[in-house]
């Protein structure tokens, strides 16, 4: 799994990389744009179009039914339930290419999530950084956390037993990639914090897990990997939520894409030949 999300998001980081200085949204556009065509193509070989032009056009017509006939309340209670009937098999007919959309459509979100989901710190900004312990035996007050020039540790050790989790908030003093040392009794783990005022950064959350987290690597593609021996379960950097500004508003990355993908989409339905 590792190796795929590195195979992943080098592509994306190789689609991002002449974005990065620019205003997000000119990224977002382009892999709306992405996601409208590829879901085009799904679409167009994965469900029955006939059907689906049948299905449209009944539902046209009884709707034309309707406004010719509005006096006639039988005509119009039967030209209503034609319309239920036709829309349901519109849906049914629609369903199967939902479903082979899903998987490629849920790789993508996720990669634009750990790029436009959070953003690196910038200077003079603080975080939580907690690290969460496996239930080894090892006692919480056996860690200890160092970092280097460009940061802080602000304050000393917020243990929470019943977590099995120790809590630090750092703060960061200067940009580039800096680093925090947890000592371990019988290991050190360096771990990077990203601190950058400007430009596009795959960040996560969730910095650093065990390699046996399926979901964790899956969910977290800017994940770093632990030695699966490690005492250490995970170590999670509270990195801001990042929002888009449009127009003074600030919107989150998936509403724009959502948006832009369905404009995208009906726009260049006509192209590809899809009747969606």
């Amino acid at each position: 799994m590792q190796s795929f999300n590195r195979a992943i998001s080098g592509f994306f980081n190789l689609v991002i990389t002449p974005f990065k200085a620019m205003d997000p949204i000119w990224s977002l556009a382009l892999f709306s744009l992405l996601i409208g065509i590829i879901m085009l193509v799904i679409f167009r070989y994965t469900s029955d179009q006939q059907k689906i032009r049948e299905a449209k056009s009944r539902i046209r017509a009884h709707i034309f039914e309707l406004s010719l006939f509005k006096d006639e309340i039988g005509i119009v209670l039967s030209a209503q339930k034609n319309i239920l009937i036709y829309n349901l098999r519109y849906i049914k007919y629609a369903l199967k290419p939902m479903l082979f959309m899903m998987i490629p459509l849920a790789l993508i979100l996720i990669q634009l999530e750990s790029w436009y989901g959070h953003r690196p710190l910038k200077p003079d900004e603080s975080a939580i950084v907690s690290l969460k312990l496996r239930d080894n035996g090892l006692a919480l007050s056996d860690i200890t956390l160092t970092a280097g020039e460009g940061i802080t540790v602000e304050t000393p050790p917020l243990r929470i037993p019943d977590r099995n989790e120790i809590d630090w908030r750092i703060r960061a003093l200067e940009n580039g990639d800096q680093v925090l040392t947890f000592n371990v009794p019988g290991d050190e783990i360096r771990q990077k914090v990203i601190v950058s005022e400007r430009g596009l950064v795959q960040v996560s959350p969730l910095a650093s897990a065990s390699v046996s987290g399926f979901t964790d690597t899956l969910l977290n593609p800017a994940l770093s990997p632990l030695p699966g021996d490690s005492p250490v379960e995970r170590i999670s950097i509270d990195y801001p939520a990042m929002s888009i500004e449009i127009y003074k508003w600030h919107v989150h990355w998936l509403v724009i894409v959502l948006v832009l993908s369905i404009v995208f989409g009906f726009a260049l339905k006509g192209l590809f030949g899809v009747e969606i």
